[in-house]
């Protein structure tokens, strides 16, 4: 049997294999863990994020943040703002009532949950700002990891000016390798030990990292230019 053949016939096996039969084998540390502090990972984060040109906003609360949020919004003067069905966006925006149903503060738009796709380029392209939620933090970048189980939340991050992060300092590891079997793990049902943050098996994450930038030859940043032109991180305690 040909070299061809045999590697054919693995991949054959391998393809006919129930999925979830094989382990994952041990991901070597390429990256190794400094054992940094609670202070020293937020200290690290903001560091990264405001290098990266993104912006943070430090919240005692939840309460807190959702009264930072909604003055921001307002010193925006935004009015159609995207919202992400997670947890922690929801639970951070009933503290708020510039939120609730029957006020006129904000027009509020999310993905419809009979169908997530049902939603126009129309409606998007009009929103002034959007609201997301974090998984985890990444302090080495300060990059955020944003689960979107729909196309509508994951359009979230790309479409509106400016893209709000609702994150908690919980969420911060060292870096994105520092993540990876603790996203494997919760993501086969091994591990929920934190109900504002589920994450479902499908859809895709999306690693954001300050606001869109663009260089051209003569090497002049640009912001905003395939993306949202500014990103703020509300971080609670």
């Amino acid at each position: 049997m040909s070299s061809r053949n045999k590697i054919l016939g693995r991949i054959r096996s391998a393809l006919n294999a129930a999925p979830g039969t094989e382990k994952l084998p041990q991901m070597p540390m390429i990256w190794a863990l400094k054992n940094l502090t609670t202070d020293e990972l937020r200290s690290s984060y903001c560091e990264s994020l405001v290098q990266a040109a993104g912006e943070v906003v430090l919240c005692a609360s939840q309460e807190d943040a959702a009264a930072k949020i909604t003055a921001f919004l307002k010193e925006l003067n935004a009015k159609k703002i995207g919202v992400a069905r997670r947890i922690i966006v929801t639970e951070t925006l009933k503290k708020s009532d510039a939120f609730q149903p029957d006020t006129k503060e904000f027009e509020l738009l999310y993905a419809p949950l009979d169908n997530p796709a049902d939603i126009s380029r129309e409606e998007m392209g009009i929103l002034d700002a959007s609201i997301v939620g974090a998984e985890y933090l990444l302090a080495d970048t300060g990059s955020a990891v944003v689960a979107s189980p729909c196309a509508f939340d994951r359009i979230l991050c790309y479409i509106p000016p400016v893209c709000c992060v609702v994150a908690s300092a919980s969420m911060i590891r060292e870096h994105l390798p520092a993540a990876w079997q603790e996203i494997s793990r919760r993501i086969r049902g091994e591990e929920q030990s934190n109900v504002h943050l589920p994450i479902e098996k499908h859809g895709e994450f999306l690693i954001v990292t300050g606001p869109s930038r663009t260089a051209d030859i003569e090497k002049i940043l640009v912001l905003g230019v395939h993306g949202p032109k500014r990103l703020v991180v509300f971080l609670t305690e």
